[in-house]
């Protein structure tokens, strides 16, 4: 047990940065926790209280076991770093340290929740192997944490651009779940994630599908989620300080499934923008509340662009040159939207009746768009550039605006004038 216990010391007191005289001091030497670190001595009570108050763990961590209440304190302080990164506050090391003190106690749930939590907000290189981490963490356990890997695996592969593989995943998963474990925030999950999926392939009505399954399922927003996690976290606190301990197991597993819903948020605001693009041919005022709730909750430049172009269709021009004026300054000029920002502009300009420069913005469009391989907002300029000339009375120049536009989304050349 000493070897054990020797193991886990030397482990804690290293990922804490002390040198084995901080941790011994005051009432211990270097020397004495040495020899505990490498198994000649068996440590007191005293001496694994101390320990475990300077390290900042319970003594049950040291010693390799723990109890129920201990497996809620765990859960607790795994959701109290995860709300520190959803608030932005930077918690990344302190939910490693609990990752590795969840492994080192073999708690292999806690340790994949906290792997899960490290992924969503860690970028690059580093984001593949947490991912990895969490899967072989939740592997053997019960389907609805298990799928939530393989939910965060899916999502990994769409920031990868790999859309297909992300979406068999996603459905493998969602019948899985609905055939045997339909648990509401997994299902809330891949829905959202099959959503985002299929606007990446472009495919808006099943896009649209999973997004209004999604939103239906969701519980509401930002601040309301925040307000129910902080009630459900001191209702835990509370059955721990009246011993009841089985309530508090409960109320910690809701706890963890609001904090998983407020990282959805995200996701959800691009839901809320397929299901308005599958909503614009019906109902114009639908499609304009979804897009505001879209862009407050994550502000994008095609939600933007979107709400733009609804509120041109709705007569709300002084509405539409301020969207285009805060996209101006946002979009770079080597992104594909800014072939939609100057196409928008031209728009606007015609429905203004400022014909000069609605033409100067369709020719702009078609320029920025050939160069940015932008062949929708090509078509769609090349059609209200070649329209405007022909209502002028310049159906010489509009015929070879069209032979122009025709040869640039690849026609042959003998396209005839």
């Amino acid at each position: 047990m000493g070897e054990e216990v020797g193991g886990r010391l030397r482990r804690l007191r290293a990922e804490r940065g002390l040198t084995q005289r901080e941790l011994a001091e005051p009432h211990y030497t270097a020397a004495y926790v040495s020899s505990v670190e490498t198994g000649a001595r068996t440590p007191s009570g005293d001496a694994l209280r101390h320990f475990a108050t300077r390290l900042g763990v319970d003594t049950g961590e040291l010693l390799g076991v723990t109890s129920p209440r201990d497996d809620v304190r765990l859960d607790l302080d795994i959701a109290a770093a995860a709300s520190d990164l959803l608030a932005g506050y930077g918690s990344v090391p302190k939910m490693r340290r609990l990752a590795r003190r969840a492994e080192g106690i073999g708690r292999t749930r806690q340790a994949g929740l906290a792997w899960l939590w490290l992924a969503r907000f860690t970028e690059g290189g580093t984001r593949p192997r947490l991912v990895a981490a969490a899967e072989t963490a939740l592997i053997d356990d019960i389907p609805p944490y298990r799928e939530l890997a393989a939910a965060l695996r899916a999502n990994l592969l769409l920031s990868l651009d790999e859309p297909h593989h992300a979406m068999h995943l996603l459905r493998s998963a969602l019948d899985a779940s609905l055939a045997g474990h339909p648990h509401p925030v997994l299902l809330l999950t891949l829905h959202a994630y099959l959503a985002e999926g299929r606007l990446r392939l472009g495919e808006t009505a099943q896009a649209a599908h999973h997004a209004s399954e999604a939103l239906r399922l969701a519980r509401g927003g930002e601040e309301i989620l925040a307000e129910l996690a902080e009630n459900q976290r001191r209702l835990t606190e509370a059955y721990l300080a009246e011993g009841r301990v089985t309530d508090a197991v409960a109320a910690v597993s809701v706890l963890h499934d609001l904090l998983h819903e407020r990282a959805l948020r995200p996701v959800l605001a691009r839901c809320l923008f397929a299901r308005a693009l599958a909503r614009r041919a019906e109902d114009l005022d639908g499609a304009l509340a979804d897009l505001r709730a879209s862009r407050a909750a994550a502000p994008d430049h095609a939600v933007t662009l979107e709400l733009a172009d609804v509120c041109r269709e709705l007569g709300r021009l002084d509405d539409v040159a301020t969207l285009l004026a805060e996209a101006a300054e946002g979009i770079p000029t080597d992104s594909p939207l800014s072939a939609s920002l100057k196409f928008q502009q031209g728009s606007l300009a015609l429905a203004r009746g400022d014909l000069e420069a609605a033409e100067a913005g369709f020719t702009h469009a078609i320029d920025v768009a050939t160069l940015r391989d932008a062949r929708g907002v090509l078509a769609a300029s090349v059609d209200k550039a070649g329209e405007l000339l022909r209502d002028q009375g310049r159906p010489e120049e509009a015929a070879d605006l069209l032979r122009r536009g025709l040869l640039l989304l690849g026609a042959e050349e003998d396209v005839p004038k």
